[in-house]
């Protein structure tokens, strides 16, 4: 186990729970990475269906465009993020349909692994960034976000800037299940540090707190944070 999955293991309050109990919601969308030694292709595919003890129903995923040869036996988990919670399991594939159109009977888990996140747990990621000032502060900079929560963010910069208390917006992609979507965000300063990441070309941290999230932006914002966990802790 790498130390971000461990790390990430160790902030993750997890349960074991059945499908019944998730009560997935046809039309969620689904994560498939597949289990090949070697190998870590992802699709994205969507919930049509289940049969409780027999199988689970997605659309077969598409790439460019074209639907993806997807073999039968091939083992993969699968992640979901429903509702507030996020969901994960092993399953493989029993059969692939394509009439009336193409879609995949997947092997129904015995267990579902349930990941319940706390508000301040933060996902380890690498996202460009960009910073520019609040009501008319001349400010425009670029980052990476080294991890986040659903409250605030870790950004390493060349320089530091700003200070302690001073707001600022932030803008940044995220994707979850092949869905792109671009969030700005106004967030606090809340810390600078000067003492990380002296061997790369971003000296600087400031740790940011986000505020007055809409809801148009906080559900991508959770799924993406939800999704970023659930990856690290398995």
């Amino acid at each position: 186990m790498t130390p971000i999955h461990k790390q990430a293991q160790e902030k993750i309050s997890e349960k074991i729970t059945t499908l019944e109990e998730a009560r997935l919601q046809i039309g969620d969308l689904v994560n498939l990475q597949i289990l090949t030694e070697g190998a870590d292709e992802r699709y994205s595919a969507t919930l049509i269906g289940l049969s409780h003890g027999h199988s689970v129903l997605v659309t077969t995923p598409m790439i460019d465009g074209k639907y993806e040869l997807m073999r039968v036996g091939h083992t993969y988990i699968l992640r979901v993020f429903s509702g507030r919670s996020a969901f994960a399991f092993t399953t493989h594939i029993l059969k692939s349909l394509h009439t009336p159109y193409p879609y995949l009977h997947l092997a129904y888990p015995r267990e579902v692994r349930s990941l319940v996140v706390r508000k301040g747990d933060r996902a380890k990621v690498k996202l460009i960034c960009a910073i520019t000032g609040y009501d008319d502060v001349q400010l425009q900079e670029a980052g990476t976000i080294v991890n986040i929560s659903i409250e605030g963010a870790m950004v390493g910069v060349k320089k530091v800037f700003g200070h302690k208390g001073q707001k600022l917006s932030i803008k940044f992609k995220v994707i979850v299940n092949g869905v792109e979507t671009f969030l700005k965000l106004d967030a606090v300063i809340k810390s600078v540090n000067t003492h990380q990441f002296k061997d790369t070309d971003l000296p600087c941290q400031l740790g940011l707190q986000f505020v007055d999230i809409s809801t148009e932006d906080s559900i991508p914002l959770l799924a993406f944070v939800y999704h970023k966990l659930m990856e690290q802790s398995l």
